[in-house]
């Protein structure tokens, strides 16, 4: 995914994997008016306020056909075919997991946001069932948070249009009052959506 910066009033720089068009869809209303106070960004909250600009970052010149080359592959692998070997797709879901820890981890609301679909239907460890909007909701007001998104072990079974991902994760951090510190089952339907693969459904055991 390439990367965003965000320019504060202070001149300090932030970067995000989201892309412009998410944050500005996430701050903004219909009319383009900021309709947020904050966002929260890794362990930095941000006032909207603040913000003076939001711009893709571009690659160097310097990288030249290295690049459209690399976007290339890129484009070409998020997309099932025949001719895609096992390993190659289980390698791009591999990338999606690992991505989908270091966002609940650092608290990227905008990468979650990316990697969720808007449906998701998500049962958590106590058998509750948990919408996208509630996952993200509990990073954003700090409800959860973790210190600690390991991975111990991962399966990966395709299908047609996506795969079915079995990991297990060790968690640390808190959950309101409640510390959290031990090994979870994630089961997760990853499903092409356009052009990215997004998680329709998920459910989570302890172990």
């Amino acid at each position: 995914m390439a990367e965003t910066q965000i320019t504060l009033s202070t001149g300090e720089k932030i970067a995000t994997q989201a892309s412009e068009r998410q944050i500005l869809q996430h701050i903004t209303n219909n009319q383009g008016m900021i309709n947020k106070a904050f966002i929260v960004i890794g362990d930095v909250h941000i006032a909207t306020a603040h913000i003076v600009k939001v711009e893709s970052l571009e690659q160097p010149d310097t990288m030249g056909e290295l690049y459209q080359d690399q976007q290339a592959v890129e484009t070409e692998s998020a997309y099932p075919s025949d001719q895609a070997g096992e390993t190659g797709g289980q390698e791009q879901f591999e990338l999606l997991e690992q991505e989908l820890r270091e966002a609940m981890q650092t608290r990227d609301i905008f990468l979650l946001d990316t990697l969720l679909h808007d449906e998701l239907v998500s049962i958590n460890h106590e058998g509750s069932q948990i919408t996208k909007e509630m996952h993200l909701e509990a990073h954003r007001t700090l409800a959860v948070r973790f210190t600690e998104v390991s991975c111990k072990d991962l399966q990966i079974k395709p299908t047609k249009d996506g795969a079915v991902t079995i990991s297990q994760i060790h968690l640390k951090g808190e959950a309101g009052d409640e510390k959290i510190d031990g090994d979870y089952i994630h089961t997760r339907v990853w499903q092409l959506i356009g052009d990215q693969y997004q998680v329709i459904a998920g459910h989570c055991s302890r172990l």
